[in-house]
């Protein structure tokens, strides 16, 4: 099975993926500098149009760019915090922002300046975005005061912006009681940091909006357009994400075919016993159908299909792709993999993530159901 890519994305592919590699083997950057030094690969704005600083590019080159970071980066908590950032933030805001919004904050954003997180979960709610306890206020007719917390924020203590969803019209529901504000850090606070089984290098925390004062100028799109703008950043996020679980699979394939060929039994290499290679090509296969369901739907997003059963469905399956894939590769490696020295062990530390964020894959099986009229 082959999945091909015209020569514009393999040449994408191959820069990114190169780009990234050379980031890698500088001297120790903090998280800000390789945040801005990997900005400059043009990764944030691939999706964004030519007349806001992006590529003008669409969902698919955005899967496949974010193959090129998987496939590059071993730092999957720092991978997964750019994605956050470009596709629950940058790419809902490009398509909303307006004209001053665009100039000013995205640009910030699309050149690795600023940071910003998609506020939306709360302790109450959990994965559904139906109960929400944040309330906008409007005061005066240019101010909004907002009220609640959000918890398990994706770069939250250090975001310079959030992006956050509060019922603004109790009576009108999800679509067109929710409303999104593009609020600056200063307007908010971050009451605690969670520590995490995996994906370490990205930050997870609790935000607090106690009487917060955000001006008018801070609404995203028009009041009421919440739910619109939050559903289509998800199938953005449920679809493109797959792209790092991709390149996470591909890149640890190659360890273990190598450790596969080196490591010996009885003088003979592991692979060749078919008890491994076996093992390894129902790998092969998971990366395979991996990359059919989300490229099938990427190509779905930029024809402006609907994509909700869809976008759940790639979630779901290569979310549950990437974890059986490192657990796989953690018993072909055996003891070596259990110890921290091979990097098995973060990678299936990282992958068990994959099934909770951007909605659970219990959240993911009820659209599903539900678009088949269940």
């Amino acid at each position: 099975m082959r999945h091909e890519l015209n020569q514009e994305q393999l040449l994408m592919h191959d820069s990114i993926k190169q780009q990234v590699m050379m980031i890698q083997q500088e001297p120790a950057h903090s998280f800000k500098e390789k945040w801005k030094a990997i900005a400059q690969t043009g990764i944030i704005g691939i999706a964004v149009d030519p007349s806001q600083g992006g590529l003008g590019l669409g969902a698919f080159d955005q899967l496949v760019a974010f193959e090129a970071l998987g496939r590059a980066s071993s730092d999957n908590g720092f991978n997964f915090a750019l994605a956050a950032h470009t596709l629950a933030c940058v790419i809902p805001i490009s398509k909303y922002a307006s004209s001053e919004q665009a100039s000013t904050i995205l640009a910030s954003f699309l050149n690795g300046s600023n940071i910003c997180a998609n506020a939306m979960t709360e302790s109450e709610s959990g994965s559904s975005v139906y109960q929400l306890q944040t309330k906008a206020h409007l005061q005066n007719d240019n101010q909004y005061i907002l009220n609640g917390s959000k918890t398990f924020i994706s770069n939250g203590a250090i975001a310079d912006y959030c992006l956050v969803y509060a019922e603004t019209t109790a009576n009108k529901g999800f679509f067109g009681g929710i409303s999104a504000f593009l609020v600056p850090n200063n307007a908010y606070r971050c009451i605690q940091s969670y520590a995490k089984m995996g994906l370490e290098s990205v930050d997870l925390s609790e935000l607090l909006f106690e009487q917060s004062v955000v001006d008018v100028s801070c609404l995203l799109s028009k009041a009421g357009g919440g739910g619109f703008i939050f559903n289509e950043s998800m199938e953005w996020e449920r679809t493109c994400l797959a792209g790092l679980h991709i390149g996470a699979m591909e890149r640890v394939m190659q360890q273990v075919i190598e450790f596969a060929k080196s490591r010996k039994s009885n003088g003979i290499s592991i692979s060749k016993y078919q008890a491994i290679s076996h093992r390894i090509a129902e790998m092969q296969v998971l990366i395979d159908t991996s990359k059919t369901i989300a490229y099938s739907t990427a190509r779905m997003l930029d024809k402006k299909l609907n994509v909700s059963r869809e976008s759940s469905t790639t979630k779901l399956y290569v979310s549950e792709a990437v974890a059986k894939f490192m657990l796989e590769a953690l018993h072909i490696f055996g003891a070596s993999g259990y110890i921290k020295d091979y990097g098995i062990e973060q990678e299936v530390r990282d992958a068990l993530a994959a099934s909770i964020y951007s909605g659970t894959n219990d959240i993911q099986k009820n659209i599903i159901s539900s678009n088949l009229g269940l």
